[in-house]
């Protein structure tokens, strides 16, 4: 059990860093100890997104699918920044974190526009470092305001598996072709679910420094990770599987 003494306070690491940048706008469960990794079950389960992004790469090499190569480096920029700022507990390091969500979530949104013709080709690059850029500016002024930017990595992904599913229509094969997404849905639900039941202290123990349900989240959405990489390396390298809408009045 944590005492009082070796909790986060001055004179612990990264306690300047939270003087000079302030608090994360959110408190998982998991007490903050006088440690170089000062939240040991939060921070370590992001392994798991580097074990996912290491796979990737393994496929990517051995078959060269670029969606494999695209969720190798997204991935591993989750697990890294996310470890990063539950070591270290601030808003600097959050910011970081949220980066590293946006820049994978928002590649999946500018490629299922791009699928659904809504979206040129050329375009898909511009998109996706447009919706990061300007999401990432607005967190400090969300955090002046007091909404939560998880609100916007949440919104994000719904877009993501809407877009999926209103594509599925067109699809042969659906419930073989969608199978994988169909995963990833899943352990991202048991993700999230773990994760409020954390931030809402349903399940919270702080001194389980081994499991927490944020450190679930961070195991279950890896795995979603997972299998959303194979859905889109079937889909011809993340661009175009599905056959496109019919024209009205077809």
């Amino acid at each position: 059990m944590a005492t009082p003494a070796s909790l986060f306070q001055p004179g612990c690491p990264w306690w300047d860093l939270r003087a000079t940048w302030g608090e994360p706008n959110i408190k998982w469960c998991e007490a903050t100890l006088c440690a170089w990794v000062n939240e040991p079950a939060n921070a370590w389960s992001n392994l798991a997104y580097l074990a996912v992004g290491l796979w990737c790469a393994w496929r990517w090499r051995a078959t060269g699918s670029l969606s494999m190569g695209r969720f190798a480096w997204t991935t591993s920029l989750v697990g890294v920044f996310s470890f990063a700022f539950h070591a270290t507990n601030n808003f600097a390091t959050q910011l970081l974190d949220f980066i590293g969500m946006y820049v994978l979530v928002f590649l999946l949104v500018a490629l299922n526009l791009y699928r659904m013709g809504l979206l040129p080709r050329a375009w898909v690059g511009r998109v996706h470092v447009g919706l990061t850029v300007v999401c990432t500016l607005a967190i400090p002024v969300m955090r002046s305001l007091r909404i939560p930017y998880q609100l916007v990595v949440l919104l994000a992904v719904l877009v993501i598996i809407a877009t999926e599913f209103y594509m599925s229509r067109w699809a042969t094969h659906r419930r073989e072709f969608y199978r994988d997404f169909s995963w990833a849905v899943g352990f991202m639900g048991l993700a999230t679910a773990c994760s409020v039941a954390d931030v809402t202290r349903v399940w919270c123990d702080p001194d389980n420094h081994w499991l927490q349900g944020h450190a679930v989240w961070h195991l279950s959405s890896a795995l979603s990770l997972l299998f959303a990489a194979r859905h889109y390396a079937g889909l011809r390298d993340g661009h175009q599987a599905i056959p496109a809408p019919p024209a009205p009045g077809a």
